[in-house]
């Protein structure tokens, strides 16, 4: 039974605002050999645009690993985030069913094989990675999940597990300006879409908000086949779906994914953040109701070991200048 399960990051202090963490596309993942499988064997169950449907977030047993922290968490500036095990991660995750049209209705209806799929893959689950010596065969494993759930035993440290996500289920998706007049024309109009510039010529733009928008007040749907909630997944999905895989194969493009306050249990602050960062995230904390459960905890590096020690900060200190002390332990 999965007891502990973390989150490495860099330390965004938006983070604390928006709650979203990011879920990597095929092109964005850090090992060459992710989601290659050999080529020995075609199986008839993938198309060559599977790979790309979706987005893997990673996480891991541990909080406490010099390498990760080094690799993932802005070599000991960034946090780690601890997640309950039991709480869904990705609570506004909806797997949208596929739709089609159905002639003998005259209307859509659910294409029953292609949600099938979907539902195998198992997205918005935690799954624990596998680790191998040998890649995968096309012809080898049923299911295009086990693609995503098999690594090489060199990252056995990581103790890594995933939650696969669709592209279209991403609440936001960071840019590069250069794809900013597409993704205007998918929106029907630049009034509509909802950007934020960050800088170095990247934007952070809403796709599903504006869209949702646009077809609750262009369009009245009553059927008796399917509810609107499908309907509108469907209606966003049509739009957006081949365009997302398409930006998906920009690395620095980066999908954002919402978790609920109450599945985070506590945050890991690094060695090297520097005490005024540390406090600005002890003020975001205590300014927000919905994370006053959180617990936050200093690593600090052992005197004696190779190992990081992490100290409670007191409830009562949390927001105030003596939240921390800098003795090693």
């Amino acid at each position: 039974m999965l007891n502990k399960l973390y989150k490495y990051t860099a330390l965004r202090l938006e983070f604390f605002d928006n709650l979203m963490i990011r879920a990597s596309q095929k092109y964005a993942l850090n090992d060459p050999f992710e989601l290659m499988p050999t080529q020995s064997h075609k199986n008839k169950n993938f198309s060559d645009d599977s790979y790309f449907d979706y987005a893997v977030a990673s996480l891991s047993e541990t909080n406490n690993n010099l390498l990760m922290w080094s690799h993932y968490a802005d070599q000991h500036q960034g946090i780690v985030i601890e997640f309950y095990p039991n709480k869904p991660l990705f609570d506004s995750y909806k797997s949208f069913a596929k739709t089609k049209y159905d002639s003998n209705v005259e209307g859509e209806v659910i294409d029953e094989e292609e949600t099938e799929k979907r539902k195998i893959i198992n997205a918005g689950v935690v799954q624990r990675v596998r680790y191998s010596s040998m890649r995968p065969k096309l012809n080898k494993y049923e299911t295009l999940l086990e693609h995503f759930l098999v690594k090489s035993e060199e990252w056995i440290y990581e103790k890594e597990h995933r939650v696969i996500l669709p592209l279209v289920a991403a609440d936001k998706v960071i840019v590069h300006e250069k794809h900013l007049a597409e993704i205007e024309e998918l929106s029907y109009s630049e009034e509509v879409l909802e950007k934020t510039y960050l800088g170095k010529n990247m934007f952070m733009v809403n796709f599903k908000g504006p869209l949702l928008d646009e077809y609750r007040a262009l369009y009245s749907y009553n059927s008796d086949y399917l509810p609107d909630e499908i309907m509108e997944g469907a209606f966003v999905e049509s739009i957006i779906y081949s365009y997302l895989q398409k930006i998906s194969k920009d690395s620095s493009t980066v999908f954002l994914y919402k978790v609920p306050p109450d599945a985070i249990k506590a945050i890991y602050i690094g060695c090297r953040v520097a005490e005024s960062e540390r406090q600005m995230v002890l003020d975001k904390i205590k300014s927000k109701k919905d994370l006053s459960h959180i617990s936050v905890f200093q690593a600090e590096t052992s005197s004696n070991r190779f190992e990081l020690k992490f100290k409670k900060v007191a409830k009562n200190l949390i927001g105030t200048k003596k939240s921390f002390n800098n003795k090693r332990g």
